[in-house]
């Protein structure tokens, strides 16, 4: 059990920072084959992070302070239903940035290093538009 739980806090603390920076290393990035691949494998997992986060920060409103959150989340079923629904953003994120990826080496193989970093983190943008709709 204590292994268990400092293999996640180890991966934990490696995860977050990386996946926090990637976009703002994701244009420097792409000038090279070796970050276009890098970015292609490990973007959609920073992707998905910023899209859970996004999803919850935007959809609750959390700048209108804990009283509202409390109340909002009660009202739309509380944890019950609510964590499953950020789990379900989470992994739209990942799958979404994925796809995205791939119809772009499809359809433009030749722009690669210039669009890769907006097909990456597409759902992100998706997740805030959607959530900020209601």
């Amino acid at each position: 059990m204590i292994r268990w739980l400092l293999r996640s806090i180890i991966i934990l603390a490696v995860f977050v920072p990386v996946a926090a920076c990637l976009p703002l290393a994701a244009l420097t990035l792409t000038r090279t084959a070796e970050g276009n691949q890098f970015l292609f494998w490990c973007g959609p997992w920073s992707a998905c992070f910023w899209t859970l986060l996004v999803s919850q920060v935007v959809g609750f409103k959390v700048w209108r302070g804990a009283a509202y959150v409390r109340q909002l989340r009660k009202e739309r079923g509380g944890y019950l239903h609510t964590i499953p629904r950020a789990c379900a953003w989470m992994f739209a994120g990942l799958f979404l940035s994925y796809a995205a990826e791939l119809a772009l080496i499809l359809c433009f193989p030749y722009s690669l290093h210039i669009l890769l970093p907006f097909a990456t983190y597409s759902p992100v943008l998706f997740a805030l538009l959607w959530c900020s709709r209601g």
